[in-house]
């Protein structure tokens, strides 16, 4: 149940009991998403100038983590290459959404009148890049308390075709289920997936630059192929309670994003 319904619509609050996820559409304006994906590509670029080494640089406390796999050629530039930029949510365009009002009552809605975002990403999914497989968010987070959300805010169409989210919905209520490392050769670091879990009844989550998929981070969720001749950009969040404890890491980084 959600911890303070009243900041959510009944049928949001409906719908997250149910299945765990929410979609909030048009949340954020294109021209906005215009913006945030220029300025990926432009601290991508100015990141490869700075140290690093096998495709993994760093800048100013953010860092970017390679695309290890395509099914087609890869351009030359260094945001063909990217399959993630950490770090954004201190940076400006980022960090308006992070504390944007219409994202954070959600968030708050399901976490309670406090909120912080401690993790931001923006993904690049460059045409012929693999997909990640099934997995729980909360597993890649060694926290003291339950659970945290995600919100994955479409900068550009994501379809089918070009490697869009798919969930299950309800399995929010599941604990969390052993992972295994990516069994396909040469997949991304990091990649872990669910094996012993019927996901016959997944969905795809097709949506318009702008929309939010607002979920539970132990929901089960995977990413398709982009088998498409364009990227597929978003930029994700993740945000808990204030004071939680644990998930040392270099992608961790607590700031508050609403209060009571």
């Amino acid at each position: 149940m959600p911890a303070c319904p009243e900041l959510m619509t009944p049928a949001a609050v409906e719908q997250w009991i149910r299945d765990g996820c929410i979609v909030v559409p048009g949340v954020v304006d294109h021209d906005t998403c215009a913006a945030i994906n220029d300025r990926a590509v432009a601290m991508v670029r100015d990141i490869a100038s700075g140290e690093g080494t096998n495709g993994y640089f760093h800048k100013n406390g953010s860092f970017t983590v390679p695309e290890e796999n395509f099914t087609v050629g890869a351009g030359d530039r260094p945001e063909d290459r990217t399959s993630k930029l950490y770090n954004l949510h201190r940076h400006h365009p980022f960090n308006d959404v992070a504390i944007a009002s219409a994202i954070t009552s959600v968030v708050a809605g399901v976490l309670g009148p406090a909120v912080d975002c401690f993790n931001s990403q923006f993904i690049f999914k460059n045409p012929g890049a693999w997909g990640q497989p099934w997995h729980q968010d909360s597993l890649y987070f060694n926290f003291d308390c339950y659970p945290q959300v995600g919100v994955w805010v479409a900068t550009s169409r994501a379809t089918e075709d070009n490697g869009c989210l798919f969930v299950a919905p309800g399995t929010h209520t599941e604990p969390l289920h052993n992972h295994v490392p990516d069994r396909r050769p040469g997949a991304n670091l990091g990649y872990l997936e669910i094996v012993d879990h019927d996901f016959s009844s997944a969905v795809p989550v097709c949506m318009d630059p702008g929309d939010v998929l607002v979920f539970h981070s132990f929901l089960m969720h995977r990413s398709g192929d982009n088998t498409s001749d364009s990227r597929r950009t978003a930029l994700v969040f993740h945000y808990g309670q204030p004071g939680t404890i644990g998930g040392e890491s270099g992608t961790i980084d607590w700031m508050p994003a609403r209060r009571a």
